[in-house]
């Protein structure tokens, strides 16, 4: 039988930090893991729940990011799409991506610098196949237009990746796949976060 994982309260300090996880961007979607969206949507804001947190206070502690925006862009060439990601690091959050970019002895194929290595880290791709800001603050990333909402997304979903230190390796709590339509809509697919699940009654419980 699956137990549930209760935790006491964090301090209040902890708390505060826990309330910058579940903000919304005005005008984006709120994203959480727990329900699917309704529809097509042209931006979307994606966070790890209050709840989960609090029963994850290391991941908490170790988190790279409190969201990650993903909207529809503009792509330089009419018949592809693209999207762009906009970072809300987490307090410290960068400076822990950085470090562990700068020390991974991770063999990569390609991978030959700090900006790779935090591009494949945020989004799973090369430096080579996005613009990513100087202060990897955002990215705009082309993608292929998905014909339907339905339509198989394995191969040309952008990743939203939620990753933490631990233990000086890098791991990804929550991931998710978005397509995007022509019309700039953007649909979630494959949500997962990594050893948990929400049971029948919306408790965070350990798979």
């Amino acid at each position: 039988m699956t137990e549930i994982i209760r935790t006491p309260g964090l301090v209040a300090v902890g708390m505060t930090v826990l309330l910058t996880l579940t903000a919304c961007s005005g005008g984006a979607e709120g994203y959480d893991f727990t329900e699917p969206l309704a529809e097509g949507v042209p931006s979307i804001e994606f966070t790890i729940p209050r709840e989960l947190a609090e029963l994850n206070e290391e991941y908490v502690e170790n988190r790279v990011l409190d969201s990650v925006t993903v909207s529809a862009a503009d792509s330089e060439d009419p018949s592809e799409c693209a999207v762009e990601y906009r970072f809300d690091y987490a307090d410290g959050g960068l400076e822990r991506l950085l470090e562990q970019a700068e020390s991974s002895d991770m063999v990569l194929e390609g991978t030959s610098t700090v900006e790779d290595r935090v591009a494949r880290y945020l989004v799973d791709l090369g430096v080579e196949y996005l613009e990513l800001a100087e202060d990897y603050g955002s990215a705009v990333v082309p993608t292929t237009c998905v014909s339907s909402p339905e339509e198989d997304h394995t191969a040309i979903g952008r990743k939203v990746l939620f990753p933490w230190v631990k233990e000086g390796d890098r791991e990804n709590l929550a991931t998710a796949l978005v397509t995007t339509m022509r019309s700039g809509d953007l649909y979630v697919h494959e949500p997962e976060v990594q050893g948990w699940q929400v049971d029948s009654d919306g408790n965070w419980i350990k798979k």
